[in-house]
């Protein structure tokens, strides 16, 4: 803490395109050290006058700066995998949207033809457990659960679940979300419900009480089949901008069948893209996803005849966030 404010992604991520590539060769090389205090001496003495060129917020001995790099310590030892395919990701999306960005509203699939960002998520070779497909899919998958990780502290108390449910999360990735809310929501089971190579490196991050993973095409399989039961919950976290309007409508309508009577679907997502908000490089990462993004009516929408009851609450993270409830009377 500095004061009364906490340190986390937006305070430690700069705004701009040379600080991102400074800190992610900083931390190819093992800075900031062991020391949450300090950092190591470095032999690269150019490396050193950009960082403090280009990263000033981060190389002092200010309280921010060695609280800056106390939080780069801990998410380097806790989740180093997961802070690698982040500076990787933003730096694909920041020349991607130097090189094609006037297309990215005018025009997103001619952006997403010429950016190299989407070639990251080619969820077709994660049909299998092979090594090949597990190499493949490994930098998304570790992309999206430090996503989690960071974003769960706002999401979960927004989640309401009740105790003993049978929760079903389908494009649940690695598991992180469900590792943060299992401590809370003390759910009876909680399945993950993915793509082969997806659950095999959700399974391979280790158990936690509860959590199984159901590996699958959410497409054509039977969602309670997949859950070994009507599900209590099904959960989509930062999925259904995934899929055209179409398809997130007929995942919903999945939803709603599998569904026990007195069950529940919640949706959490990010808001619309309202411009370069966060003031970090994140707004990058977003933008690049900004025509995807939906406000909750397009899927109070696709609820409709659907006979639940619906609520919605906001938060903001690197960007406006919402999470919607549909409750079946």
């Amino acid at each position: 803490m500095i004061g009364t404010q906490s340190i986390g992604w937006a305070e430690v991520l700069p705004s701009h395109i040379p600080g991102v590539q400074v800190l992610d060769r900083l931390l190819a090389k093992g800075w900031p050290g062991p020391s949450p205090a300090g950092f190591f001496p470095m032999s690269d003495a150019g490396l050193m006058a950009e960082a403090a060129l280009f990263l000033p917020h981060l190389m002092g001995g200010d309280a921010g700066a060695v609280a800056g790099r106390a939080f780069l310590t801990t998410e380097m030892a806790e989740d180093g995998d997961g802070l690698t395919a982040r500076l990787a990701f933003l730096r694909s999306a920041i020349r991607d949207v130097a090189l094609h960005g006037d297309l990215i509203l005018s025009d997103p699939e001619a952006f997403m033809d010429r950016a190299e960002t989407f070639t990251l998520f080619d969820y077709s070779q994660a049909r299998d457990t092979s090594a090949a497909a597990l190499a493949a899919t490994k930098p998304w998958v570790d992309y999206v659960s430090t996503l989690t990780r960071a974003e769960a502290a706002a999401l979960v108390p927004l989640i309401d679940i009740p105790a003993g449910a049978l929760v079903l999360e389908p494009g649940g990735n690695s598991g992180a979300f469900a590792r943060a809310l299992i401590p809370v929501i003390r759910p009876a089971r909680h399945v993950v419900f993915d793509l082969p190579a997806v659950c095999a490196l959700g399974k391979a991050r280790g158990d936690a009480p509860g959590l199984s993973f159901a590996p699958g095409d959410m497409r054509r399989d039977d969602w309670r089949g997949v859950a070994g039961g009507a599900p209590d919950v099904v959960l989509f976290k930062s999925v259904l901008h995934d899929w055209p309007l179409e398809d997130a409508a007929d995942l919903l309508a999945r939803a709603r069948a599998a569904l026990a009577p007195t069950g529940r679907i919640i949706i959490a997502e990010r808001a619309r893209f309202m411009g370069m908000t966060s003031g970090t490089a994140m707004d990058y990462a977003n933008l690049v996803f900004a025509p995807f993004y939906r406000d909750p009516q397009t899927y109070i929408d696709m609820f409709a005849g659907m006979g639940l009851s619906i609520t919605v609450a906001e938060t903001r993270i690197d960007c406006g966030w919402f999470v919607l409830t549909a409750r079946a009377a």
